[in-house]
């Protein structure tokens, strides 16, 4: 049982201001308005919490307090007053730990309450509230009587409840038998025994199983002390509560929870998961299904993932089977970030599993749903699900058929018992009842009982004496059933009696009589009861102790009790100190009072240390009694001790204590927490029980707080003394306060010392010198206080002062002030803007507002005018009579003229400064309100602002005139009321409303006004959206890449800046196509961004960005290349064809089909010169012919394949060497003749088609020969390029090539190349395709 208490609270009467602690919980009354330097209200460092407890164990509130002076702490509670005794409750402190604890030693029922803890000092108090909870164990007769009598119980049944009688048991035969059976269905099994006992009830098993069908038809649990279930929220260990199991009913559990110190009863499924969910790896867009099966049916069970509940929905499918049993969670579509763990939850119990995502790496199941993935426990189907969950549900109809039958046979059964025990009870009766009582006097004479035989079984029974357990509490124990106790050597059944259970305690009671059938048919030396032998006996308890003795620390020469309670007050006990009886003497005085028996011990000596026992009839309890001598000071001496030193600098001061406690004592001396140790300046001295501390040429850094501390083995005291050293004060502090610097008076003001020295300030010293002299007049001590007012001071002099503090050591060093001048001129400010308050065209009412007074009254203003268009100023109030009013009507105006106005204020020291001019006025009667504007239309708009222009009104004479300005007004079109944009007047024809909704729905007018007031709103015709106006998409970055190439692997980021309105939508494709979901689309306003993570070569191609919207689209085209470093060609072959020139072919390398600018470069290394130099690149064929060949020299060549990203690794050929052939040389001089070697162009090795990419390079080259030399030319389209920069001509040794470093649309056409020379002429051509 939970008590709960009430808590209250009350308020301070008399209090000057309440607020909040800043420890939650607390509340501070402050006693004083103001606190002086240093003091504080008292505050909880930390506060009592709640405490819910058993009954009977032990339990503490503990507090800190701080505050300065020290708060003293009192405990109260709301219901009754605390009765404070060391058995129930004691109020301690602790000096170590600052700890102020209100203990109680053992909880009792009536401890529960509200209890509040005080912290009161000269200036506040601090209090805040605690709830002591007890939880009540077991059944107690008297706490029943009294909530039946109050405390009002009649004295026969006082007497009845003292001496546990017989006729007790007459009077509880009386108790209604529905009373009885109340407390059994609220008591706890353990004190069935006792409740029987005491009721008179023998029939045991009877009164259980009438006990268990009772509770069963009233739904009741049977609570048998709980058990303790660990429940927390799935993978979350920062939420956990306590789920207490306080009973079962046949389709569920019934826990309690405690939440923070409440109690809440809930109902639990009793179900359990017979196949639990188990892991599911899944593929990227396929299902994934987590199957489970319940051992009974429930309609639905919660699903979790990922910390979070889920339901039904697009994403995940809850289902359950027909029959209930089979529950299901499908997760569709898949996808990485659904990973993580699922749960599932039933009743109290739960079970959980992974879900596993794997990335579609190939790609081929983009966009379509795999088949969905169904896991179970053993990876089983969905057959061994069904299969499972009907033997559950054949399980549980099986059960619910055996319970009406069950239900039977143990009502039968229940109904024969009470006849057959009764006729049983009549025959053994007599014979038990002489059983015991001889038995009884036996065990009194301490002879052992004889054997006895059973009649007729064969066997061996010996039976023992009555054993009867009491507790100390006078409660009937566990096993005090008076039965007995037999031990059987061999059941054989025949004409024995029949055999019951031996008394195990109540944890027995449950059990069946199948149950003890099975026992009885076990075999051999069963130990059996055989139930109560005396019938109508019971046995009294006696006296019991309800306070036993606790052990007690005493100290040496202080007195010290021993305290126990009894339940009567007329029983005697007797004392024992380790053994031996102990008699009242001086030392030692044994008092009674009531029931409650002490012993005390005066000025305890060592010699009472011990093990002291109580003994009363027959009832018995002990305690120690530890002697210590912990260190102590005499009260006398530390009263003495704590008053504070006082001495003067450069003085000593001596600190001497004497203390007592048994050595080893420690002996530590601190100064301001500081300990203190031999030193020049310092002496320490101990002697026998006394210490002493001597201070030598003490300064004022030195005050502060004396600490002696000592200990010793059995504790530590500690004694707080201060030490206040004297010298003198510091300087005042500044800087000066100038209080009031007039003509006929200076008033300063200054901070006191920041250290007085010690002392009260006596008096403040002044000097004072006039700015421009070199003497100092005194102008003497001036009292206490920190401000002066000199009166006798001249008219704009300056002063300056000097200032000391004097007190009863000496005087301070000086502190001197800045100079100040008496009597200083202090204009006033100018007033506000002068204000038309009515214009006519004889007269113009103004009105204004003063401005800063210069610290003077204002005595008046001064008023001037000046016409439009001149400079010069004119006073219109005459010079000697100023304006007394804040206004003023100004009548010397000309009808039509405009004026501007300004005003100053004149105090003592004379005219300040003018305000700022008023605006223009005419001079001149009221005018008309104007008419409306005309052609109001939108000139320009954004998704924020809108530009208005209009006409301004026509000025009809005597009906309206002239607009002095306008207003702007818009309305939302969800709105009723309009909201002015401009608060001034706008002069000019067109506005600007800014801080417009995006894409809101606007209404808009504009309203005329002018001195007359505000003419009629002149509205737009028809609403406006805010945006801007319409514009074809248009990209705005001016160089922009056509072509990107990008290593395979790394990432393709391409963003495009646009301008477009409305905002249009963008598309990305990819040669036509929209692109794939590996390709990341970012939009915002006005960029769109692509992004590959890791491109591929199969993402090569042209991506195109298409910006589209209601006025029309823009589109742009990028081609992006995804390649990677070449492979190296294949075997390097040399071939001569041509004396002195060799031809290089390779075999292509393996990405020249993937990569159609792949091509190839060739260099040479001859044994001559033994570098490697490049003699051909950019070459999209596999042959090469290399010229310049030497005969007798070696040479070796490389080839190397490149593209965008470098070249591979080369490919190098077999060394080659056209040996020379020496032969014997004989001159053989032929006749003369003379050869003509002129031929004309002809071309070796003609011009080949070509195809480059945009962008790219382009070469080409042809080999020709021809006496003499031809001349080359190359034309395009029949247009000659030997003089085109952009083209790379050159010609050598009969070889011509032409390179194009960037080839762009404009250089497809016919290439033709000529050769030219007097023998003839030859042409070769061939053409030129760009491809994008």
């Amino acid at each position: 049982m939970l008590k709960k208490s009430k808590v209250t609270d009350q308020t301070a009467g008399g209090q000057k201001g309440i607020r909040k602690s800043k420890v939650p919980g607390v509340m501070i009354t402050q006693f004083e308005a103001e606190l002086p330097e240093g003091m504080t209200t008292p505050d909880f460092s930390r506060k009592p919490i709640a405490i819910t407890i058993q009954e009977g164990k032990s339990t503490l509130f503990k507090a800190i307090v701080v505050g300065n002076p020290k708060p003293t702490v009192t405990w109260t509670r709301a219901n009754r007053e605390i009765v404070f005794h060391p058995d129930t409750c004691r109020q301690n402190y602790s000096e170590a730990s600052r700890e102020h604890t209100l203990e109680f030693p053992k909880v009792a029922p009536e401890d529960a309450d509200t209890y509040k803890c005080y912290a009161t000092n000269d200036y506040g108090r601090a209090v805040c509230t605690a709830v002591l909870n007890v939880i009540e164990v077991g059944f107690s007769k008297t706490k029943e009587l009294q909530k039946t009598y109050g405390d009002d119980i009649p004295d026969f049944l006082r007497k009845k409840l003292k001496k546990r009688s017989v006729p007790l048991q007459d009077d509880k035969a009386a108790t209604p038998e529905e009373k009885v059976w109340e407390i059994l269905m609220s008591a706890d099994k353990k004190d069935y025994e006792r409740i029987c006992v005491e009721y008179g009830i023998t029939n045991f098993r009877g009164m259980l199983k009438k006990l268990k069908m009772m509770k069963q038809e009233q739904g009741d649990d049977i609570t048998e002390d709980g058990e303790m279930v660990t429940y927390s929220k799935e993978e979350c260990d920062e939420i956990q509560h306590s789920l207490k199991q306080v009973g079962k009913k046949p389709d569920a559990e019934l826990f309690s929870m405690d939440v923070d110190g409440a109690t809440v009863d809930f109902k639990a499924p009793d179900v359990d998961f017979a196949i639990k969910i188990q892991a599911v790896t899944a593929e990227e867009r396929q299902d994934a299904v987590f199957p489970c099966v319940l051992t009974g049916p429930l309609d639905e069970i919660k699903w979790f993932g990922k910390n979070v509940q889920l339901s039904n929905g697009e994403k995940f499918e809850i289902t359950v089977s027909e029959d209930k049993l089979i529950h299901k969670l499908t997760v569709r579509d898949c996808l990485p970030l659904d990973a993580g763990i699922y749960a599932a939850v039933a009743g109290i119990r739960s079970c959980n599993a992974w879900l596993v995502v794997e990335a579609d790496k190939e790609g081929s199941g983009k966009g379509n749903k795999a088949a969905r993935k169904n896991t179970t426990a053993g990876g089983g189907d969905d057959e061994d699900l069904l299969r499972i969950a009907k033997e559950q549900q054949e399980s549980c109809q099986k059960e619910m058929e055996e319970k009406p039958a069950q239900s039977e046979r143990d009502a039968a059964e229940e109904a024969a018992r009470p006849e057959a025990r009764a006729a049983k009870k009549r025959s053994d009766g007599a014979e038990a009842a002489s059983k015991a009582a001889a038995g009884a006097k036996k065990a009194e004479a301490g002879v052992e009982e004889p054997s006895i035989e059973a009649a007729g079984s064969g066997s061996d029974v010996t039976v023992e004496p009555h054993l009867v357990e009491q507790s100390e509490d006078n409660e009937v124990g566990e096993n005090a059933l008076f039965m007995e106790s037999v031990e059987v050597d061999e059941v054989t059944g025949g004409d024995a009696a029949p055999v019951q259970d031996r008394v195990q305690g109540s944890d027995q009671f449950g059990e069946s009589e199948e149950e003890e059938d099975e026992q009885q048919a076990a075999g051999k030396r069963i130990r059996v009861r055989q139930g109560p032998l005396i019938e109508e006996t019971i046995i009294d308890p006696g006296v019991h102790f309800h306070i036993g003795l606790s052990d007690c620390k005493a100290i040496i020469g202080e007195d010290a009790e021993l305290v126990c309670k009894l339940s009567s007050e007329d029983c005697e006990g007797i004392w024992y100190k380790d053994g031996e009886e102990i008699k009242s003497t001086e030392a030692m005085t044994i008092v009674k009072e009531g029931s409650y028996h002490k012993l005390k011990l005066h000025k305890v000596p060592e010699e009472f240390a011990g093990k002291y026992k109580f003994e009363a009839d027959g009832r018995k309890t002990e305690a120690l009694v530890v002697v210590e001598d912990p260190p102590r000071f005499n009260r006398e001496d530390l009263k003495t001790f704590i008053d504070p030193v006082t001495v003067k600098k450069g003085h000593k001061a001596t600190f001497r204590l004497a203390y007592m406690g048994q050595e080893p004592i420690k002996v530590q001396w601190f100064l301001e927490g500081e300990e203190l140790s031999d030193e020049a300046n310092i002496k320490l001295e101990t002697s026998d029980g006394c210490t002493r501390l001597l201070l030598i040429k003490l300064q004022r850094k030195d005050s502060g707080e004396v600490k002696l501390k000592l200990k010793n083995e059995f504790g530590t005291a500690e004694a707080l003394t201060e030490l206040i050293v004297l010298d003198k004060p510091t300087p005042p502090m500044g800087p000066v306060e100038i209080v009031e610097a007039s003509s006929s008076a200076i008033e300063i003001k200054w901070r006191p010392p920041k250290d007085s020295g010690g002392c009260n300030i006596g008096n403040y010293v002044l000097e004072r010198q006039q700015v421009g002299r070199n003497t100092w007049k005194k102008v003497g001590p001036i009292g206490p206080l920190a401000k002066y007012r000199d009166l006798d001071v001249d008219h704009g002099r300056r002063y300056c002062y000097r200032i000391r503090v004097e007190t009863e050591i000496g005087t301070s060093e000086l502190m001197e002030t800045e100079d100040i001048q008496a009597g200083t001129k202090a204009y006033p400010g100018p007033p506000s803007t002068p204000k038309v308050v009515s214009a006519f065209k004889d007269c113009i009412n103004l009105s204004w507002t003063p401005g800063n007074s210069g610290g003077t009254k204002i005595l008046g203003y001064n008023l001037e005018k000046r016409k439009k268009g001149s400079n010069l100023w004119g006073q219109v109030n005459p010079p000697d009579e100023m304006i007394r009013a804040k206004g003023f009507a100004v009548k010397d105006v000309v009808e039509g003229m405009q004026y501007e106005f300004r005003v100053s204020a004149i105090n003592n020291s004379g005219a300040g400064e003018f305000s700022t001019p008023s605006e223009f006025v005419f001079a001149r009667d009221p005018k008309k309100p104007p008419g409306k504007v005309i052609d109001l239309k939108v000139t320009d708009s954004s998704y924020t602002t809108l530009c208005l222009s209009w006409t301004k009104p026509k000025d009809i004479e005597k009906v309206q005139d002239e607009a002095k300005g306008y207003f702007v007004e818009i309305r939302p079109a969800e709105n009723t009321e309009w909201n002015r944009c401009n608060s001034n007047l706008v002069t000019t024809n067109f506005y600007t409303v800014k801080n417009m909704k995006s894409l809101g729905m606007y209404w808009v007018r504009v309203i005329a006004s002018n001195d007359g007031g505000e003419g009629e709103p002149q509205e737009l015709d028809n609403y406006v959206l805010a945006m801007p106006p319409p514009v074809r998409p248009r990209f705005t970055d001016t160089k922009i890449k056509s072509f990107m190439v990008v290593r395979a692997g790394n990432s393709a980021r391409l963003t495009m800046n646009f301008e477009a309105s409305p905002w249009p939508e963008v598309t990305w494709l990819k040669d036509d196509v929209p692109v794939t979901k590996k390709v990341t689309i970012s939009n915002a306003e006005g960029t769109s961004q692509l992004l590959i993570p890791s491109a591929e070569r199969s993402d090569s191609g042209v991506y195109t960005v298409v910006v589209k919207n209601i006025v029309g689209q823009e589109t742009f085209s990028i081609e992006i290349r995804v390649t990677d470093e070449p492979k190296p060609p294949g075997p390097v072959e040399i071939e001569e064809n041509v004396p002195g020139t060799v031809t290089i072919s390779w075999t292509p390398s393996p990405d020249e089909k993937r990569d159609d600018r792949l091509h190839y470069m060739v260099m040479k290394r001859d044994s001559t010169k033994g570098t490697w130099l490049t003699v051909a690149d950019h070459i999209f064929n596999n042959k090469f012919t290399a010229c310049n060949i030497m005969p007798g020299c070696e040479y070796q060549f490389r080839v190397y394949a490149k593209n965008d990203m470098g070249s591979s690794k080369p490919s190098e050929s077999p060394k080659w060497l056209l040996s020379n052939k020496k032969e014997k040389f004989t001159v053989n001089i032929p006749e003369s003749k003379t050869w003509d070697l002129q031929c004309p162009p002809k071309f070796l090795v003609p011009l080949k088609m070509h195809t480059a990419p945009q962008g790219y390079e382009c070469y080409m080259s042809c080999a020709l020969k021809g006496d003499p030399t031809p001349h080359v030319t190359w034309l395009r389209n029949n247009i000659s390029l030997n003089t085109n920069t952009n083209y790379y001509i050159s010609n050598t040794c009969g070889v011509c090539s032409l390179l194009i470093l960037r080839v762009g649309p404009k250089d497809t056409g016919e290439y033709k190349v000529v050769a030219e020379n007097p023998r003839g002429r030859a042409e070769c051509s061939t053409k030129l395709t760009v491809r994008e």
